[in-house]
């Protein structure tokens, strides 16, 4: 296996954490750009909205509780802790507490997943949101203490370089921070979604709030953060809703809504795995899933200005906009060529279990290579057959005849 090839699935979780991660990031900064370089007309437009931030809060927690998104609740209520406490006076200790307490949960949050909103899974969740608070008032000052020694020369470089960093936050609080960033990044890059997107600006940003105690500030990032949760909860619940959760491709609801955006040119390919039953009769649900999970990955790759969408079950719906039946037959010959001369390697038998005290080396369990091949059909729109399901019906017809014909292949409908 080739390093390109090894690296590839890095590279497309990189990616997508890239398009997820970056567009958030540019508009809180550009946000908070023009926020401080127009300090007094914020202030004199936010003066009398300090009630928003509770609305918007309010308003993403019954969103999110409305779609189960239970973390996204939790979330509000943290927001609700840090806006509230705007306008009550604590004590440096409680300060300190509610702080760290803050980043943990969030950290926690991360961390978790969504449990719905049953007794008991909202009473645990609560309990431990409290716990956390409760440890942080304990343990922080027991950490600083000890931490002091470790953080005495930290103290002295961030003096050096800017002393006024020292008075906005603590050499303790900044670790903290560094720290639950970089656990909440870890777990943004391992489980990348719109929810822990949102939970990590969320865990940044209120530090921030803590940070600045401006109250403009703090109403702008809830409000901000508020419309990011909602914004995460209806964009997940819409690639729940039109993505294949197997093959991570548009499903046939997509389909469904694409067909309504198409012209009067364009044609229409049925893919269908071949012997597909047979194979998971041989080897099992599991592998044929990962079947289904390459094929999937190869048709969504076609060229041509193709796009893929799973039908059901083996079968598969590739439309080309504003081209012909001869037009897209080079794209898809050359698709089918790479499903049939990949090599798939299948472990003959489960690996053994390695004993605990051994100089033995273990022989790996042998590989079988199989192929799976694939055939299409493929029908464009004409006069005599302008709706979608009448060429949809027209490719499955030419679909069927490809299966007769000795399946690996592609054939025309007769139009």
């Amino acid at each position: 296996m080739s390093l390109t090839t090894k690296l590839s699935p890095l590279l497309s979780r990189l990616t997508y954490f890239c398009w997820l991660f970056f567009p958030p990031l540019l508009f809180f900064s550009a946000l908070f750009s023009v926020y401080f370089f127009n300090t007094e007309l914020f202030k004199n437009w936010l003066i009398n909205l300090w009630w928003m931030s509770y609305v918007s809060l309010a308003i993403a927690a019954i969103i999110a509780w409305q779609f189960g998104r239970s973390r996204l609740v939790y979330a509000c209520l943290l927001l609700f802790l840090v806006a509230a406490n705007k306008e009550i006076t604590l004590t440096p200790e409680l300060l300190e507490a509610r702080y760290s307490g803050i980043l943990f949960s969030f950290v926690f949050l991360l961390y978790s997943r969504d449990k719905g909103f049953s007794t008991l899974n909202l009473c645990f969740s609560l309990a431990i949101l409290l716990l956390l608070f409760v440890l942080s008032w304990l343990a922080v000052p027991a950490l600083q203490v000890a931490s002091q020694p470790w953080l005495t020369p930290i103290d002295s470089l961030l003096f050096q370089l800017s002393p006024e960093i020292l008075s906005v936050i603590t050499t303790f609080n900044m670790a903290l921070l560094v720290g639950a960033l970089l656990l909440g990044l870890v777990r943004l890059f391992l489980k990348t979604d719109n929810t822990h997107n949102a939970l990590y600006f969320a865990l940044g940003l209120s530090a921030f709030i803590h940070i600045d105690s401006d109250p403009k500030f703090g109403l702008l990032t809830i409000v901000s953060l508020a419309s990011l949760f909602c914004y995460s909860v209806l964009k997940d619940s819409f690639t729940m809703a039109f993505k294949d959760e197997l093959t991570d491709i548009p499903s046939r609801r997509a389909l469904m809504q694409y067909v309504q955006t198409l012209g009067r040119k364009y044609t229409v390919v049925m893919s269908d795995i071949d012997h597909f039953k047979k194979f998971n009769d041989t080897y099992g649900h599991d592998v044929g899933d990962e079947v289904l999970k390459l094929v999937a990955s190869k048709l969504h790759k076609i060229t041509g200005g193709g796009k893929t969408f799973r039908f059901g079950g083996e079968e598969f719906i590739i439309v080309f906009p504003r081209k012909t039946s001869a037009e897209v037959m080079p794209f898809v010959e050359m698709v089918r060529l790479s499903i049939a001369d990949y090599d798939i390697a299948l472990r003959a038998k489960p690996r053994p279990p390695r004993p605990k005290k051994t100089l033995s080396r273990i022989t790996p369990a042998k590989e079988k290579i199989v192929k799976v091949t694939t055939s299409f059909g493929v029908a464009h729109r004409t006069k005599q057959h302008p709706d979608f399901a009448s060429i949809m019906k027209q490719a499955d017809i030419a679909l069927y005849a490809a299966k007769k014909g000795g399946r690996n292949c592609v054939k025309l409908a007769k139009q």
